[in-house]
């Protein structure tokens, strides 16, 4: 067969309908209370084997349906089932899209879940927007809190939003805001994220081995979703916290739908009313408006942008800090036919940080940009029951700009551009009534160093019983781009590419795990891992001293090395005598080992947390209160003490005493451990709901410890700690209308 032919044959079999004697059926599954759409809702061909889970975006097909009468049945979590009868003959191509109610349950949800028989993505948990909410939080819901309660996650801190997934760093983490990349999403020095929860809709945790549509980062992806906005009626919903204001506004148009949110934060007029010098502020905007063209295409303009800004403006010193992210889509979904789904997207993505520190006749400014613009294109072909095949693309063009002035003349500039691109494909696979086979790939590109990766990955799944399924993955993972960071200080994050002289990180994921229903009111995940990395990079300390020029490859800039992460995961979820929740242990261990950095030996990362306990729960109480308890513990993290002292003399005569510090990381911090619960009241009045709550966290007040240094006036030196978060409560109201 030449290859002509054979390629006409294969074209012509992806643009079939189905199979030549039988029916499809395909539509879109929506709430019935807000016209969202609801993914990975379940729907079936009751007395057959037939069914579909929805995407994304709530579509699902059903090729090659035999003949007949059949009733459909169309399910999803906290709605009611619906069921459609529908008659098929021979050739048929069906569109049936629903509204689900949703369903009164006793028991207010806080439910992370891995949803039944969704698309095979081993590792991956869902989170929706009133489960963010649940979780008790500083001051108000936080949408990188809630995912740090997960096992597998970890943080540095009570100051820190930055993920930690099973051994990776922030930067090795996808993070996307409607299909667009997200750079630095944090406010607060790194305190909260940049996210408001109202506009949020669903937030995809994959903790390992993520799919062939998705690429360029080492550890893990976090996909969040905003809203799309109330097809039925006008509605919002306002929360008033001590340190922050929100307003949430949603609503129909003739042909689609809108949301608009906002928040801004009043810390420094309530830093003022407490005497105390605070000029900072920040606020964030998502904006999405939705256009429904025609039956088969939707169109959606997305928006967001984050802020922060310090202006200190003191006798002897003035500091400006400013930095923030923007990101922007436009989208659109078509239904070629029943069996062909294609999503595409045009976006960009900017994160800036500015800074300028002057006292006396000195001054200090830095500025810092990413620029993202980015094309992609996604095609889902259902040419049977038993094959999905996606394929798709990806194409930015990437700019790094960093610029240092240090008083009137020592400039530092770094400028790099490059053109990134993939191509990928996979096949899910449904190979009988007990496996399902996942195989892809994706190959990908970046022009600064001519790099081209080839990333295999392949998961399966293997049915043994209604109680019990196993699941398997292996993928391999590249990066381009690395950050150098501040904990603490996120504003001055910088990000740089790779070059010729800075091979790109790459990653493989190997997962093993077990799915378990012991019991009506448990399931359970079981998961164990292992990470190998080639090409990590430590930024070189000894290019801040002495190597200051511009001109120099980035492979001066950083030292390379090798690391291992490996561990398991326990998640248990739970809906037993009125708690509603989840329980999750997590035992991990990650090593790192980077040429000039640490004399060159092995040391573990300050986020190792080896043993973390989490236990999230929710009750209802009665007469619209409502109990949540979060409970969080973690071995002490890895820290590096002094192994002795030495007195020196300066120039001017004066002696005194330093430490010497002893290897990398080779202790550890006190274990953490912290209780917070809140207790909230619903009352209804008309069309209006007032909920005012109170959050207690760290209720115990345990002392946890953020930093240990010395106090070398003492014989023998004495530690000197600082500690985290105190007992503090906090109050607020929502109010929904």
């Amino acid at each position: 067969m030449n290859k002509r032919l054979a390629a006409c044959i294969a074209l012509s079999y992806l643009l079939s309908p189905g199979l030549p004697h039988a029916a499809t059926m395909s539509g879109f599954v929506r709430s019935a209370e807000d016209g969202e759409a609801l993914s990975y809702a379940n729907v079936a061909i009751q007395g057959t084997k037939i069914g579909d889970v929805t995407n994304a975006q709530g579509f699902y097909s059903l090729p090659d349906v035999p003949a007949g009468a059949f009733v459909v049945s169309f399910s999803y979590l906290g709605f009611a089932t619906q069921t459609r009868s529908a008659t098929l003959v021979e050739t048929d191509a069906v569109t049936i899209s629903v509204e689900l109610e949703p369903q009164t349950i006793q028991v207010k949800g806080v439910e992370v879940e891995a949803e039944a028989n969704p698309r095979l993505a081993p590792s991956r948990l869902t989170i929706r927007t009133h489960e963010l909410n649940a979780v008790p939080s500083i001051a108000e819901a936080d949408l990188f809190r809630a995912v740090q309660a997960l096992p597998g996650v970890s943080t540095l801190s009570d100051f820190s939003s930055g993920l930690y997934v099973r051994g990776g760093s922030p930067d090795q983490n996808l993070i996307l805001l409607d299909d667009v990349d997200v750079y630095n999403p944090s406010h607060l020095f790194g305190f909260f994220s940049t996210f408001n929860v109202d506009a949020v809709k669903t937030v995809e945790l994959q903790k390992s081995a993520y799919p062939a549509p998705y690429g360029g980062r080492l550890s893990s992806l976090l996909d969040v979703h905003n809203r799309d906005g109330n097809r039925k009626e006008f509605e919002g919903v306002g929360r008033l916290s001590l340190i922050s204001s929100s307003l949430t506004l949603e609503g129909p148009w003739s042909r689609g739908s809108w949301m608009v949110s906002g928040r801004r934060t009043h810390l420094g007029t309530l830093a003022k009313a407490a005497d105390l010098d605070l000029p900072y502020r920040f606020y964030d905007v998502h904006a999405k408006l939705n256009f429904d063209a025609g039956t088969n295409d939707r169109t959606s303009l997305s928006a967001f942008r984050g802020s922060d800004r310090l202006d200190w403006d003191q006798e002897t010193i003035d500091v400006v800090l400013d930095w923030g992210n923007d990101t922007g889509s436009l989208q659109w979904t078509h239904v070629f036919n029943n069996t062909l789904f294609s999503h595409f997207l045009i976006g960009g993505s900017r994160f800036h940080s500015d800074a300028e520190v002057s006292f006396q006749d000195f001054e200090f400014r830095w500025k810092n940009r990413v620029e993202d613009i980015a094309a992609k294109g996604a095609l889902s072909f259902k040419p049977s029951p038993a094959h999905l095949v996606d394929f798709g693309f990806e194409a930015k063009s990437l700019d790094f700009f960093w610029r240092q002035d240090i008083g009137e003349g020592d400039r530092l500039t770094f400028q790099y551009s490059g053109l990134y691109g993939a191509l990928y494909a996979q096949d899910e696979w449904t190979a009988g009534e007990r496996w399902r086979v996942q195989p892809g790939l994706r190959l990908d590109y970046y022009s600064n160093g001519n790099y081209s990766g080839l990333g295999p990955r392949l998961s399966v799944e293997r049915v043994l019983g209604e109680k019990l399924s196993l699941h398997g993955a292996v993928g391999r993972y590249y990066q381009y781009l690395n950050l150098v960071s501040q904990e603490g200080a996120s504003f001055a994050d910088m990000w740089f590419p790779v070059d010729e002289t800075l091979e790109p990180g790459r990653a493989d994921h190997y997962i093993l795990g077990a799915d378990v229903l012991p019991h009506p009111a448990f399931d359970a995940t079981v998961e164990v891992y292992y990470k190998d990395y080639r090409n990590l990079v430590e930024f070189s300390r000894e290019f801040t001293r002495s190597l200051v020029d511009p001109e120099a490859p980035l492979g001066d800039l950083f030292n390379s090395g090798t690391g291992q992460a490996f561990g398991a995961d326990l998640y248990v979820r739970n809906h037993f005598a009125g708690f509603d929740g989840w329980v999750g242990y997590a035992w991990g261990v990650a090593h790192r080992k980077v040429e000039q950095y640490n004399r060159g030996e092995e040391y573990t990362p300050t986020y190792d947390r080896r043993h973390q306990i989490t236990l999230m729960q929710s009750r209802s109480l009665g007469q619209g209160w409502t109990l949540d308890m979060s409970f969080r513990y973690g071995t002490g993290q890895p820290t590096t003490l002094a192994a002795g002292r030495y007195t020196v003399t300066d120039v001017t005569g004066r002696t005194y005493d330093v430490t010497l510090a002893g290897d990398l990381n080779e202790n550890r911090l006190p274990d953490f451990h912290r209780l917070d619960v809140g207790i909230s009241r619903r009352w209804k009045f008309r069309t209006w709901t007032i909920e005012p709550n109170l959050q207690i966290i760290n209720l115990y007040n345990h002392k946890n410890v953020y930093i240990r240094s010395y106090d070398l006036t003492k014989n023998p030196a004495e530690f000197e700690d600082v500690t985290m978060l105190p007992l503090l409560p906090t109050i607020g109201v929502d109010v929904r209308f």
